[in-house]
């Protein structure tokens, strides 16, 4: 045993081993010495030394520190199986030393942990020095219990990355800044996050380089009143740091002074404030969207009490804000809107609900308008019901261009219902017309069955001209349009007025100066004549006045629209005003409707109004009505100004003497009528074949595509039309001349037919007379020109 072995184990307070490795080194020496050819003995060498490992190592001391630190008794203790601790430390330790040993290690420094459960705190420093003696080769281990060392340092490694975990998740910028230099130590990731800047380009800076030039001095005076201890503790400031891209972005400063080691630092908390400055601009831009809104906003308590109106309530309602404030909406109320509408109101808003509906309120000038609220409940963070806001938006302009919306789909649905109806009865008015004259002519003058047939035809010529204006009210009938001067046919209707009304009605006019209109003469004379017998008729033959009076005006917008949709620009108004009993207002919607009168029975058609209004809307105009029961009423009629136009001479057509004789074809899906037209044109001493088709006409048509001096077809067949069939014809044979027949066509009219390629035009209902002219004057011409194309050269 070494000489020294008494004063180092006896006395030493560190626990300490001494082992005996020189039969370790002996065989480790043998081991290295086998050559790598020799791998199989070298490995079992190895595998040999790993199995009786326990055989190299032999314990020459062990100190009373030793025993103490694994309570054991003695030596042989450190080898039994129910020593699980100095075991597990003692097998360690040999398994270091062969390592050691092999690379022939001087000393060795190690720390040993167990993962066992009941000793996982327990760790170990294991300091070998190997010592080679003349009596041997010994390794020397002296063990430190570093368990509370270790402890120590994992609380405080967890400390220290809480810390760090802290200053990375946290979401405001958290710098410390040295008080001494104003440099900054350490910062955060979303320091450099908010300065758009790389961490390393922030330590070393001063946070006032980051900080807008117009509140450095504010920062240094703010963080000079932390450093000795002035102020609030809690206090902060509000200042823009400029970030790299040359944003300014507010942030929320907070300084707290803290001591370091022997050095005295600040931490520095910026909290970026850009969400909360946006949404005060946003709560601004609110409040200005509120104060400047079309919109009437009011604000009330629980009870109702006005606490706010917005500038528009007041242009609405004529109140001023302080003669609304704290008083109840109530006070706009006109007793027009129903009662229980507002118990309903107020129960639904009670509830938490959004309550939406209208109300019929009064102004400060005493002024009827309906608005349109929608009331919804103001709710705090405790979603409780804290205030009523309503927003309400004036629509009585609105509802009235509703209603003369829904007017005029009314009117046009009964304008097109009308003209329908308008184009059958024309085909029952031709027959009858046609066969009472081909009866008429076969009876002795004079007769009572020529007189009863003469009363017929009268009857159905009165038919045709109200189916007339049946048309006229449905826009269907024909127009001559040119540009004239209203006055004239004012004053040509005013003189045949003079000469019907009776003496006791005063006839006025005004017409200080004349205007021109793009319009049809006839139903200009037919506006002044109907709105004057409507007058007459007000004044119920008990005398009163009539007065007439022509204008210009220039509608504005909104005037237009107003006025019945008109673009802006300059109208000529013919005023008809009369100071009769007046219009009722419940009626005022439906005096344009057709067969809509409040006269008595066989006192009025009903289709004087309804003719004026279809008449106006056809030349793009507008006609309105104002009137007060008792006192009369006033009907003004808008249309657009014209230019005048230097008046286009007219040639003088040449004559043509009409022909009775030659082929005709005519074609009708109507029997009655087919057959009147045979029994005419045959009477006139035509040849006539008839067919009740279009299919059947042109098949009859190309059999003898060149017998037939005129072809007569109606317009709306089923199958083919008389267009298509005109079309038809004329691609066999162009010089065919074809006449239409019709009740009704948009497409057709008296002006246009020869641009339709057709030679002649007749509208029903039609006599006997007025087709055998039209028949003679087409056979005429295209006999004519027959010959003229035939004498050219």
């Amino acid at each position: 045993m070494i000489s020294w072995h008494d004063k180092m184990f006896a006395r030493s307070s560190i626990p300490m081993l001494l082992l005996d490795v020189t039969a370790l080194q002996e065989k480790c020496k043998a081991i290295q010495k086998i050559s790598l050819k020799d791998i199989d003995r070298y490995l079992y060498e190895e595998s040999s030394l790993k199995k009786h490992l326990a055989s190299f190592f032999k314990i020459e001391s062990l100190n009373q520190s030793f025993i103490d630190l694994f309570d054991i008794a003695d030596v042989y203790d450190i080898e039994k199986s129910d020593k699980y601790l100095v075991g597990s430390v003692y097998s360690y330790i040999k398994q270091v030393i062969v390592s050691e040993v092999f690379n022939e290690s001087v000393d060795v420094v190690c720390e040993y942990s167990n993962n066992n459960i009941y000793f996982k705190d327990f760790k170990l420093k294991i300091y070998i020095n190997f010592i080679n003696e003349p009596g041997g080769f010994f390794a020397s281990i002296s063990l430190i219990d570093i368990s509370a060392y270790k402890k120590s340092e994992s609380i405080l490694t967890g400390f220290v990355e809480k810390y760090y975990l802290l200053l990375k998740s946290i979401k405001d910028s958290i710098l410390i800044i040295d008080i001494s230099t104003g440099c900054i130590l350490e910062s955060n990731d979303k320091t450099s996050e908010l300065l758009k800047v790389p961490q390393g380009k922030i330590i070393g800076r001063t946070l006032s380089s980051f900080i807008c030039q117009e509140y450095r001095l504010k920062y240094e005076f703010f963080l000079n009143k932390k450093i000795y201890g002035e102020g609030d503790g809690d206090e902060t400031m509000t200042a823009f740091v400029v970030v790299s891209n040359g944003d300014r972005i507010p942030v929320e400063v907070g300084v707290t002074i803290a001591l370091v080691g022997n050095s005295r630092v600040a931490q520095v908390i910026l909290h970026d404030m850009s969400n909360r400055f946006k949404m005060e601009e946003g709560r601004r831009l609110l409040a200005t969207a509120v104060e400047q809104a079309a919109e009437s906003v009011i604000v009330t308590d629980l009870d109702g009490n006005i606490q706010y109106v917005n500038p528009a309530c007041e242009d609405v309602s004529g109140y001023s804000f302080t003669e609304m404030l704290g008083k109840n909406p109530k006070m706009l109320q006109s007793g027009e809107t129903p009662p229980y509408q507002y118990k309903l109101m107020w129960e639904e808003i009670a509830k938490g609900n959004v309550w939406r509906g209208m109300f019929v309120n009064r102004k400060k000038n005493g002024e009827i308008f309906q608005e349109e609220a929608t009331i919804s409940p103001v709710k705090d963070n405790n979603d409780k019901v804290v205030n009523y806001v309503a927003v309400k938006r004036d629509i009585t302009h609105h509802l009235l261009l509703e209603n003369q919306i829904r007017q005029s789909q009314k009117m046009q649905a009964i304008g097109t219902l009308a003209g329908g109806v308008a184009h059958d009865f024309n085909n029952i008015l031709t027959a009858i017309m046609g066969y009472a004259e081909l009866s008429q002519s076969q009876c002795e003058q004079g007769s009572l069955l020529y007189s009863n047939l003469v009363e017929i035809i009268r009857g159905a010529d009165r038919a045709g001209q109200l189916v007339d204006q049946i048309l006229k009210f449905s826009r269907q009938s024909e127009k001559n349009v040119s540009n004239l001067r209203l006055g004239l046919i004012v004053k040509e209707a005013i003189r045949l007025l003079r000469a019907s009304l009776p003496a006791n009605i005063e006839l006025i006019y005004d017409f200080s100066e004349d205007f021109f209109v793009k319009a049809d003469p006839t139903q200009m004379h037919q506006i002044v004549m109907n709105l004057c017998t409507n007058a007459y008729q007000a004044l119920e033959g008990k005398g009163g006045v009539i007065r007439l009076r022509l204008f210009r005006k220039l509608l504005t917008p909104r005037e237009g629209v107003l006025t019945g949709n008109l673009p802006q620009g300059a109208y000529v108004c013919l005023l008809v005003e009369d100071n009769g009993i007046g219009i009722p207002p419940e009626y005022l919607q439906r005096i344009f409707e057709p067969y809509f009168t409040t006269k008595k029975l066989h006192e009025g058609t009903g289709l004087g109004l309804s003719v004026v209004h279809g008449i106006v809307n056809d030349h793009r105009g507008a006609v309105t009505v104002e009137s007060t029961p008792g006192q009369g009423s006033c009907f003004t009629v808008f249309l657009p100004e014209a230019k005048e136009e230097a008046g286009e001479s007219v040639s003088s057509e040449r004559f043509v003497p009409a022909v009775f004789e030659g082929n005709i074809l005519v074609v009708d899906d109507e029997p009655p009528i087919t057959f009147f037209l045979v029994q005419v044109l045959e009477h006139l001493g035509y040849k006539v074949q008839a067919c009740l088709s279009s299919e059947d006409a042109l098949k009859a048509f190309l059999k003898r595509w060149n017998a037939f001096d005129l072809i007569i077809t109606d317009m709306g067949m089923p199958g083919m039309t008389g267009l298509e069939l005109a079309e038809k014809i004329k691609a066999v044979n162009p010089d065919v001349p074809i006449m239409l027949c019709t009740g009704f066509s948009e497409h057709v009219t008296a002006e246009n037919y020869r641009q339709m390629g057709l030679a002649g035009f007749v509208a029903k209902p039609f006599n006997a007379e007025h087709l055998a002219k039209e028949v003679g004057r087409v056979i005429g011409e295209a006999r004519s020109e027959q010959l003229g194309t035939r004498g050219m050269p």
